[in-house]
């Protein structure tokens, strides 16, 4: 048990910093210069003036 508590702080850290680069890597997945034109896409449908769908089958 005394070894965990003495790993504590630095499994903290690590913690910490593994938190860190999974969102550095969240990020550049999204902000991918590909994506662009996807997202351009999602933006505007709020937008659309589609006509309601029957929902009766």
């Amino acid at each position: 048990m005394d070894t965990l508590i003495a790993l504590y702080p630095t499994l903290k850290a690590l913690w910490v910093v593994w938190l860190f680069l999974l969102f550095l890597g969240m990020l550049a997945f999204v902000l991918r210069p590909s994506r662009r034109r996807h997202y351009e896409a999602q933006a505007g449908l709020p937008l659309r003036d589609d006509a309601p769908r029957d929902i009766r089958a």
